[in-house]
């Protein structure tokens, strides 16, 4: 399974819906994901992209502490399925003994991503499917 980077260039109210919309964009070109979040989502997301720019450390928030407590740390998030409109994402935890992957409402998994200055994936067949690309 081929793996995107992405970067989250924005998080946005839909002018047609009035929802709110994080969107991620490919590092390497103008292929845009938009993942409908909820207003309290957005607000978080918002809030980290802010306060990462500010270099905020990791937050104090209870998936990240226990993620310390069992003495791993975020590898990365993979943004992994796009079903029945709903995206799916996993968080990649690396661990002294070998990483695994917990799923993760996609919202909480981008906000910890920041957090963490983790990398965020996105399948490519996902991105394809759910993805817009923007012509040169």
């Amino acid at each position: 399974m081929a793996e995107v980077e992405m970067v989250i260039d924005s998080v946005r109210q839909s002018p047609v819906k009035h929802q709110w919309v994080a969107v991620l964009k490919d590092k390497l070109s103008e292929r845009y994901l938009p993942i409908y979040v909820g207003s309290s989502q957005a607000e978080t997301l918002k809030r980290e992209l802010t306060d990462f720019r500010l270099s905020r450390p990791l937050g104090d928030d209870p998936i990240s502490k226990e993620i310390k407590t069992i003495g791993s740390k975020i590898g990365s998030v993979k943004i992994d399925k796009f079903e029945d409109n709903k995206f799916s994402a996993k968080l990649v935890l690396v661990a002294p003994s070998k990483p695994y992957e917990v799923d993760c409402p996609v919202a909480k998994a981008l906000a910890i991503a920041m957090r963490a200055r983790a990398s965020i994936f996105a399948d490519e067949a996902m991105l394809n499917k759910a993805g817009i690309s923007v012509p040169a």
